[in-house]
């Protein structure tokens, strides 16, 4: 099975990030990009289309892992992390704060049980991009929205962590596209 999903089978970019994100990975050296945008912007287009880049520079598919962060967070065990391959991609890490904060309806308040199970999947989501961010020889992508949703996702100290060792890459909102259903 291809790490790239059939819906970003097409995707490209030439942001500069991009370039220099791929030409260091590709070197053998670490490398570690923050690609933060607000909702809609294609920051996971723009993550697919690197991991693209790299697979048609003869980077082996098998080398690479990419997790999507809701799903990350109801199965994650610590070496799913640190036993995975040279270039890890977690995407939407920030989604479930996303979620609350662009809310355009109040919300109801989950039960007990549910905030409970919730509060374990917001650790494991969090332990695990502390975890990748501790690997010193790995190559990674995280896609967030913010710098502030970041730290409401993973914490002060990683958010802090991630700064100093990545590069960040902004992407500016771009337009919706109208469905008619």
């Amino acid at each position: 099975m291809s790490v790239i999903p059939a819906r970003f089978r097409d995707a490209a970019t030439d942001h500069p990030a991009i370039a220099q994100w791929c030409a260091t990975a590709m070197a053998g050296h670490p490398a570690r990009l923050l690609l933060l945008g607000p909702h809609w912007s294609g920051k996971s287009h723009t993550a697919y289309a690197a991991l693209r880049r790299l697979l048609a520079a003869g980077y082996p598919a098998a080398d690479i892992t990419v997790h999507q962060a809701l799903e990350l967070r109801g199965t994650y065990e610590p070496g799913m992390i640190e036993n995975a391959a040279g270039v890890t991609v977690i995407d939407d890490v920030t989604v479930s704060v996303d979620l609350v904060r662009e809310a355009t309806v109040p919300q109801e308040t989950d039960s007990v049980d549910v905030q409970a199970m919730m509060a374990l999947e917001a650790g494991a989501l969090a332990d695990a991009v502390d975890r990748v961010s501790r690997l010193p020889g790995r190559s990674w992508i995280l896609v967030a929205s913010s710098v502030e949703r970041l730290v409401e996702t993973v914490g002060e100290e990683t958010t802090e962590r991630l700064l100093a060792i990545a590069e960040q890459a902004e992407l500016p909102p771009r337009p919706r596209p109208h469905l008619d259903w």
